[in-house]
Protein backbone atom coordinates (compact mmCIF):
# COMPACT_ATOMS: atom_id res chain seq x y z
CA UNK A 1 0.00 0.00 0.00
CA UNK A 2 1.22 3.40 -0.95
CA UNK A 3 1.67 5.45 1.96
CA UNK A 4 -0.48 9.01 1.24
CA UNK A 5 -1.16 12.12 3.08
CA UNK A 6 -4.44 13.93 2.71
CA UNK A 7 -6.88 10.64 2.24
CA UNK A 8 -5.27 10.31 -1.71
CA UNK A 9 -8.29 8.19 -2.80
CA UNK A 10 -6.75 5.67 -4.94
CA UNK A 11 -5.84 1.85 -3.46
CA UNK A 12 -2.13 0.84 -4.59
CA UNK A 13 -3.54 -1.49 -7.22
CA UNK A 14 -5.50 1.10 -8.90
CA UNK A 15 -2.49 2.90 -9.82
CA UNK A 16 -1.75 3.58 -13.36
CA UNK A 17 0.41 0.53 -14.99
CA UNK A 18 3.99 1.86 -15.52
CA UNK A 19 4.73 3.14 -18.56
CA UNK A 20 8.30 4.65 -17.28
CA UNK A 21 10.90 1.68 -16.21
CA UNK A 22 10.31 3.77 -13.08
CA UNK A 23 7.56 5.37 -12.21
CA UNK A 24 3.82 4.79 -12.60
CA UNK A 25 3.05 7.39 -15.07
CA UNK A 26 4.75 8.13 -18.41
CA UNK A 27 6.33 11.13 -17.74
CA UNK A 28 8.94 14.06 -19.46
CA UNK A 29 11.75 15.85 -17.53
CA UNK A 30 11.02 19.48 -16.48
CA UNK A 31 14.30 20.00 -15.09
CA UNK A 32 17.23 19.58 -11.84
CA UNK A 33 18.54 21.06 -9.59
CA UNK A 34 21.26 19.55 -6.95
CA UNK A 35 19.18 17.62 -5.04
CA UNK A 36 16.10 17.24 -7.18
CA UNK A 37 14.55 15.71 -10.44
CA UNK A 38 11.21 17.31 -11.67
CA UNK A 39 9.07 15.19 -14.18
CA UNK A 40 5.39 15.77 -15.36
CA UNK A 41 3.11 13.21 -16.38
CA UNK A 42 3.25 13.24 -20.25
CA UNK A 43 -1.12 13.47 -19.90
CA UNK A 44 -0.57 17.11 -17.87
CA UNK A 45 0.50 18.79 -21.01
CA UNK A 46 2.27 22.10 -21.13
CA UNK A 47 0.32 23.16 -17.69
CA UNK A 48 1.71 20.42 -16.02
CA UNK A 49 5.07 21.71 -17.40
CA UNK A 50 4.27 25.10 -15.65
CA UNK A 51 3.55 23.82 -12.54
CA UNK A 52 6.48 21.85 -13.12
CA UNK A 53 8.92 24.83 -13.21
CA UNK A 54 7.16 26.13 -9.99
CA UNK A 55 8.09 23.27 -8.35
CA UNK A 56 11.93 23.15 -9.98
CA UNK A 57 11.91 27.72 -8.30
CA UNK A 58 11.05 26.19 -4.71
CA UNK A 59 12.18 23.12 -3.82
CA UNK A 60 15.45 23.26 -2.57
CA UNK A 61 14.73 26.30 -0.31
CA UNK A 62 11.80 24.54 0.88
CA UNK A 63 14.14 21.41 1.39
CA UNK A 64 16.85 23.23 3.56
CA UNK A 65 14.19 24.39 5.91
CA UNK A 66 12.94 21.24 6.63
CA UNK A 67 16.69 19.76 6.53
CA UNK A 68 16.78 22.86 9.72
CA UNK A 69 13.95 21.38 11.06
CA UNK A 70 15.31 17.79 11.67
CA UNK A 71 18.73 18.54 11.69
CA UNK A 72 19.63 16.35 9.18
CA UNK A 73 21.25 16.41 5.48
CA UNK A 74 18.69 17.72 2.67
CA UNK A 75 17.37 14.43 0.81
CA UNK A 76 17.39 13.88 -2.79
CA UNK A 77 14.28 13.30 -4.32
CA UNK A 78 12.16 12.80 -8.12
CA UNK A 79 8.89 14.94 -8.12
CA UNK A 80 6.48 13.99 -10.11
CA UNK A 81 3.70 15.79 -11.01
CA UNK A 82 0.41 13.13 -11.30
CA UNK A 83 -2.32 13.62 -12.95
CA UNK A 84 -4.32 12.73 -8.79
CA UNK A 85 -7.79 14.24 -8.97
CA UNK A 86 -10.55 13.85 -11.74
CA UNK A 87 -10.45 17.42 -13.19
CA UNK A 88 -6.77 18.34 -12.14
CA UNK A 89 -8.26 20.20 -8.94
CA UNK A 90 -5.39 19.92 -6.57
CA UNK A 91 -8.01 17.27 -4.87
CA UNK A 92 -5.85 14.08 -4.81
CA UNK A 93 -3.33 14.70 -2.23
CA UNK A 94 0.00 13.31 -2.68
CA UNK A 95 1.49 9.28 -2.29
CA UNK A 96 4.90 7.82 -2.15
CA UNK A 97 5.09 4.08 -2.00
CA UNK A 98 6.84 3.69 1.55
CA UNK A 99 7.87 6.28 3.95
CA UNK A 100 12.02 6.17 3.10
CA UNK A 101 10.61 6.41 -0.74
CA UNK A 102 12.33 9.23 -2.17
CA UNK A 103 9.85 9.26 -5.68
CA UNK A 104 7.05 11.57 -5.14
CA UNK A 105 3.71 11.73 -6.52
CA UNK A 106 1.81 14.94 -6.46
CA UNK A 107 -1.09 16.39 -7.40
CA UNK A 108 -1.95 19.35 -9.09
CA UNK A 109 -4.34 22.50 -9.97
CA UNK A 110 -4.95 24.08 -13.20
CA UNK A 111 -7.83 26.35 -13.07
CA UNK A 112 -7.13 28.51 -11.68
CA UNK A 113 -3.36 27.31 -12.50
CA UNK A 114 -1.80 27.13 -8.71
CA UNK A 115 1.73 25.66 -8.46
CA UNK A 116 1.38 26.80 -4.53
CA UNK A 117 -0.92 23.90 -3.86
CA UNK A 118 1.69 21.56 -5.16
CA UNK A 119 4.44 22.69 -3.44
CA UNK A 120 2.83 22.38 -0.58
CA UNK A 121 1.84 18.97 -1.21
CA UNK A 122 5.69 18.61 -2.12
CA UNK A 123 6.54 19.88 1.29
CA UNK A 124 3.93 17.03 3.43
CA UNK A 125 5.84 14.06 1.38
CA UNK A 126 9.33 15.48 1.84
CA UNK A 127 8.70 15.75 5.86
CA UNK A 128 7.71 11.80 5.27
CA UNK A 129 11.24 11.33 3.86
CA UNK A 130 13.16 13.13 6.36
CA UNK A 131 10.69 11.47 9.40
CA UNK A 132 12.16 8.19 7.89
CA UNK A 133 15.84 9.28 7.65
CA UNK A 134 15.51 10.83 11.14
CA UNK A 135 14.26 7.64 12.57
CA UNK A 136 13.71 9.08 16.39
CA UNK A 137 9.76 8.29 16.61
CA UNK A 138 7.76 10.12 14.08
CA UNK A 139 5.98 7.52 11.62
CA UNK A 140 5.02 8.36 8.18
CA UNK A 141 2.36 6.03 8.44
CA UNK A 142 0.82 6.60 11.63
CA UNK A 143 -1.07 9.47 13.25
CA UNK A 144 1.88 11.88 14.53
CA UNK A 145 3.88 11.32 11.55
CA UNK A 146 0.92 12.02 9.40
CA UNK A 147 0.17 15.26 11.69
CA UNK A 148 3.55 16.43 11.56
CA UNK A 149 3.81 16.43 7.88
CA UNK A 150 0.45 18.51 7.18
CA UNK A 151 1.89 20.82 9.53
CA UNK A 152 5.17 21.59 8.03
CA UNK A 153 3.31 22.01 4.76
CA UNK A 154 1.07 24.27 6.41
CA UNK A 155 3.76 26.31 7.74
CA UNK A 156 5.58 26.71 4.71
CA UNK A 157 2.18 27.23 2.31
CA UNK A 158 0.04 28.99 4.80
CA UNK A 159 -4.07 28.45 4.38
CA UNK A 160 -3.32 26.63 0.61
CA UNK A 161 -4.13 23.75 2.15
CA UNK A 162 -7.03 24.87 4.11
CA UNK A 163 -9.07 22.24 2.59
CA UNK A 164 -7.75 19.22 3.24
CA UNK A 165 -7.98 20.68 6.75
CA UNK A 166 -9.14 18.01 9.66
CA UNK A 167 -8.99 19.87 12.71
CA UNK A 168 -12.63 20.18 13.27
CA UNK A 169 -13.06 16.77 12.51
CA UNK A 170 -11.40 15.89 16.10
CA UNK A 171 -12.62 18.97 17.54
CA UNK A 172 -16.30 18.01 16.86
CA UNK A 173 -16.29 14.67 17.61
CA UNK A 174 -18.14 13.08 20.60
CA UNK A 175 -15.67 12.11 22.82
CA UNK A 176 -12.12 13.37 21.50
CA UNK A 177 -10.49 10.97 21.99
CA UNK A 178 -6.85 10.34 23.18
CA UNK A 179 -4.53 10.37 19.91
CA UNK A 180 -2.40 12.43 22.38
CA UNK A 181 -0.57 9.35 24.45
CA UNK A 182 -1.96 6.22 21.61
CA UNK A 183 -0.44 6.85 18.32
CA UNK A 184 -3.11 5.77 15.67
CA UNK A 185 -1.09 3.21 13.18
CA UNK A 186 -2.90 4.54 10.33
CA UNK A 187 -2.75 8.20 8.72
CA UNK A 188 -6.00 7.71 6.70
CA UNK A 189 -8.12 8.49 9.82
CA UNK A 190 -9.87 12.18 9.98
CA UNK A 191 -9.91 11.95 13.97
CA UNK A 192 -6.41 11.03 14.87
CA UNK A 193 -5.19 13.12 12.37
CA UNK A 194 -6.86 15.99 13.40
CA UNK A 195 -5.74 15.15 16.90
CA UNK A 196 -2.03 15.14 15.57
CA UNK A 197 -2.22 18.48 13.62
CA UNK A 198 -3.98 20.42 16.61
CA UNK A 199 -1.77 19.59 19.18
CA UNK A 200 1.31 20.13 17.04
CA UNK A 201 0.06 24.01 16.44
CA UNK A 202 -0.99 23.88 20.48
CA UNK A 203 2.64 23.19 20.69
CA UNK A 204 3.87 26.27 18.24
CA UNK A 205 1.42 28.61 19.20
CA UNK A 206 0.42 28.92 22.40
CA UNK A 207 3.04 27.21 24.45
CA UNK A 208 5.84 28.85 21.92
CA UNK A 209 8.10 25.78 20.89
CA UNK A 210 9.36 26.65 17.84
CA UNK A 211 9.42 24.18 14.82
CA UNK A 212 13.17 23.15 14.83
CA UNK A 213 12.41 22.27 18.65
CA UNK A 214 9.15 20.07 18.23
CA UNK A 215 10.44 18.37 15.05
CA UNK A 216 13.74 17.33 16.80
CA UNK A 217 11.90 16.31 20.00
CA UNK A 218 10.75 13.05 17.90
CA UNK A 219 9.36 10.34 20.37
CA UNK A 220 6.74 7.53 20.05
CA UNK A 221 3.84 9.85 20.58
CA UNK A 222 2.73 13.05 20.64
CA UNK A 223 3.25 12.23 24.49
CA UNK A 224 6.63 11.71 24.56
CA UNK A 225 7.43 14.85 22.13
CA UNK A 226 5.32 16.94 24.51
CA UNK A 227 7.41 15.43 28.09
CA UNK A 228 11.09 15.71 25.99
CA UNK A 229 9.33 19.88 25.25
CA UNK A 230 7.96 20.45 28.68
CA UNK A 231 9.43 17.50 31.51
CA UNK A 232 5.88 17.37 31.92
CA UNK A 233 4.25 13.81 31.51
CA UNK A 234 -0.02 14.66 31.01
CA UNK A 235 -0.09 15.78 27.84
CA UNK A 236 -3.29 14.92 26.83
CA UNK A 237 -5.10 16.36 29.96
CA UNK A 238 -3.02 19.87 29.33
CA UNK A 239 -4.10 19.81 25.80
CA UNK A 240 -7.66 18.80 26.45
CA UNK A 241 -8.12 21.24 29.28
CA UNK A 242 -6.64 24.18 26.93
CA UNK A 243 -9.09 23.01 23.80
CA UNK A 244 -12.10 22.09 26.07
CA UNK A 245 -12.13 26.11 27.36
CA UNK A 246 -11.48 27.52 23.45
CA UNK A 247 -13.87 24.89 22.23
CA UNK A 248 -16.80 23.57 24.41
CA UNK A 249 -17.11 19.71 23.99
CA UNK A 250 -20.42 18.90 22.32
CA UNK A 251 -20.43 22.45 20.43
CA UNK A 252 -19.81 22.97 16.90
CA UNK A 253 -16.34 24.23 16.80
CA UNK A 254 -16.83 25.97 13.33
CA UNK A 255 -12.99 25.80 12.90
CA UNK A 256 -11.69 25.79 9.01
CA UNK A 257 -8.33 25.55 9.36
CA UNK A 258 -5.77 23.26 11.29
CA UNK A 259 -4.40 26.09 13.04
CA UNK A 260 -7.24 27.75 15.38
CA UNK A 261 -4.51 29.55 17.30
CA UNK A 262 -3.70 31.91 14.89
CA UNK A 263 -0.84 32.82 12.52
CA UNK A 264 2.51 32.05 14.90
CA UNK A 265 5.21 35.05 15.19
CA UNK A 266 8.12 34.83 12.16
CA UNK A 267 10.83 33.57 14.64
CA UNK A 268 8.20 30.59 15.76
CA UNK A 269 8.30 29.51 11.96
CA UNK A 270 11.82 29.87 11.05
CA UNK A 271 15.06 26.91 12.39
CA UNK A 272 17.44 29.56 11.83
CA UNK A 273 17.77 33.05 9.78
CA UNK A 274 17.65 33.05 6.05
CA UNK A 275 16.10 29.30 5.64
CA UNK A 276 12.35 29.75 6.11
CA UNK A 277 10.23 30.66 2.70
CA UNK A 278 6.84 32.30 2.71
CA UNK A 279 4.10 30.30 0.63
CA UNK A 280 2.96 33.32 -0.82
Amino acid sequence: MANRVFLHPKAAAELRAAKHPHFDYAVESVGATANFHVYSAVSLGPQGQEVGQGVLQRCETDAQTLAGYFNVPVQPCNIIMAPLSQNNDGSGGAYHHTCQDADLYCDVQFNPLNTDLTNALVVAEEVEVFEAVQNRGWNCGASNGEGLSRVLAEVLYPGVLDAYSTAAVWLDSPDRPDWVSNNNSTDQDSVSNGCSVLFLYWLNGPLGFDWGKITQAAAATLADTYQQLTGKSAAYQDFRNAIDEMFPLGKASGVTTDNPFGAPSAHMSKPHAGKRTAGR
